[in-house]
């Protein structure tokens, strides 16, 4: 069974295939800056944890609800100025209609699926996800309604600029002349879910002013729009169903670390203000103006975090941090870059490594998602307990052992033939740590969240032909046996060459980062 979530890994796109069959809306991008200004709010641990789940579990519904709200606004607007609306009073049959129409389209791709536990790997529940069919048919209706002439032309003009006038301009002006001559076309569904409706969303989200906990939030508020406040216990009740055993856990991980690290890093006089961190977090965001690869795209799809409000706290207290670190004209902070180079050089010189990987799974093959019932995690470790047994052996033979338990695919994507790099059972390509990472599915927020890299143990801490396991990562348990390393041919220079330099210091921010806030954990243990 092809398994979609290393799919994910080997081509670095987001989740599974079906994912744009269940909304029109932009993946799990929460949006453009903050247009508030930040005031930090104290709030209680109980407030925390549960913002916690509901920013990781229930990533999904946030935006969801955040779209909801600014749709109402919208058509609020409207009435009040007495413009086009549309038939907004969206019937169950039309959404009933719209759930056929996506269960055909999964079904014809792969008639084995079960189309709602797909649903449910998307962060839907059955309740939210016609919501979220119905949000979508209202917003059809308002900006793109059956007849031309109600069209609210000015208005798509501005929201698609240049798009406007190259081509949907003309095409409005097709589907009126038809309407002339008695005769009909619908908008092709493809520009109307990958390109009108997401820019049409997107527009709403920078006209709308919408605040998150990082933000600065009182209690028992997780979300303010247009200064609406939404409850936390609303919202928990809503996502509680998707919460599964592992993400609780995961979630209360990182807030139980988030709240050390604050705690202390206030106490010690070292946690930024709220002028600092805003002046420091758009320094960032501005990076990534004009480049191909948008700033939530690089936290949510490459660092990994569930949402960009949880990446704001990591990022906070990350830098907060920062300050604890040697100055970087220090001969303290010269001696950390030598040693950070001793110790972790094979990835800043590009080093390529191939490694067998025995991968007992506790995800399902077909969603990527983890069980609701119960942690798969105790099952998976008496499961690798018996291979550790095996593998013990005096005559023990890998290669068998590997084709007999790995739980990774031959080949994912379903393309037998694809350039990408396959998985082949866990025989995993030559490859580097960060392509490495993917196939463990592991990224930044992992790390912090289980203060364990096996792909930085595999690099760093690893010898060829010795046999490690069983190591608990993202995807379960693992052994893994590296075959061959080829070393990179980057000559490092931190002095002269300023990408090295700026890879280097980061690296040795979170890695030092990562390291204070094990140590303030086990502390408390």
């Amino acid at each position: 069974m092809i398994l979609p979530f290393l799919l994910t890994l080997a081509a670095l796109s987001p989740a599974s295939f079906a994912q744009d069959l269940f909304s029109d809306a932009t993946q799990k991008d929460e949006a453009v800056a903050p247009t508030v200004v930040v005031r930090s709010i104290d709030v209680s641990i109980e407030e925390q944890m549960t913002r916690g789940l509901i920013y990781s579990c229930g990533s999904r519904y946030i935006l969801q609800r955040t779209l909801s709200e600014l749709l109402n606004d919208e058509i609020a607007r409207r009435r009040s100025a007495n413009i086009f609306v549309g038939d907004v009073d969206i019937l169950e049959e039309d959404i009933d209609a719209q759930i056929q129409k996506r269960i055909d389209l999964v079904l014809n791709q792969d008639p084995t699926l079960d189309f709602w536990e797909q649903v449910k790997a998307q962060g839907f529940t059955t309740a939210t996800f016609r919501d979220e069919l119905r949000r979508n048919l209202q917003a059809q209706r308002m900006f793109f309604p059956e007849d031309p002439s109600d069209w609210p032309v000015e208005q798509l003009a501005d929201v698609l600029g240049q798009h406007w006038k190259d081509f949907l301009k003309d095409d409005h002006q097709s589907l009126l002349e038809m309407k002339a001559k008695g005769e009909s076309q619908p908008l092709n569904d493809q520009m109307m879910n990958q390109f009108l409706m997401p820019t049409i969303w997107m527009s709403l989200m920078k006209g709308g002013m919408t605040m998150t906990p990082a933000d600065g939030l009182p209690e028992g508020v997780c979300l303010r729009v247009n200064g609406r406040d939404i409850s936390t216990a609303e919202v928990y009740k809503i996502i509680e169903p998707m919460i599964t055993v592992v993400e609780r856990d995961w979630a209360e991980s990182f807030v139980t670390k988030m709240n050390l690290a604050s705690n202390d890093l206030k106490a010690s006089g070292h946690w930024m203000s709220d002028e600092a961190y805003m002046t420091a977090l758009n320094a960032e965001r501005a990076e990534y103006e004009g480049t191909i690869i948008p700033h939530e795209m690089m936290i949510l799809q490459f660092l990994g975090f569930p949402s960009m409000e949880t990446y704001y706290q990591y990022f906070r207290a990350r830098h907060s941090y920062k300050k604890v670190m040697p100055a970087k004209d220090s001969e303290e902070y010269a001696a950390l870059v030598k040693e950070s180079i001793a110790t972790r050089g094979s990835f800043y010189s590009a080093d390529k490594i191939q490694v067998d990987v025995i991968l007992l799974g506790v995800r399902s093959k077909t969603t990527g998602r983890f069980p609701t019932d119960g942690d798969p995690y105790i099952a998976c470790l008496e499961r690798a307990t018996e291979v550790a047994e095996i593998l013990s052996e005096e005559d023990a033979d890998w290669d068998s052992i590997l084709l007999d338990y790995s739980d990774y695919p031959e080949t994912v994507g379903g393309a037998q033939s694809s350039t990408l790099p396959q998985p082949n059972r866990g025989k995993l390509p030559m490859q580097s740590r960060n392509d490495l990472r993917g196939f463990l599915m592991e990224n930044d927020y992992t790390d912090f969240v289980l203060q364990n890299s096996m792909a930085n143990q595999i690099f760093f801490a690893s010898e060829v032909g010795k046999v490690y396991g069983p190591i608990r990562t993202p995807l379960g348990y693992s052994f893994y046996r590296i075959n061959k390393i080829a070393k990179g041919s980057k000559v490092i220079d931190y002095a002269a060459n300023e990408r090295d330099a700026f890879v280097i210091d980061d690296d040795m921010l979170t890695t030092h980062f990562h390291a204070y806030v094990k140590g303030l954990r086990d502390a408390v243990k």
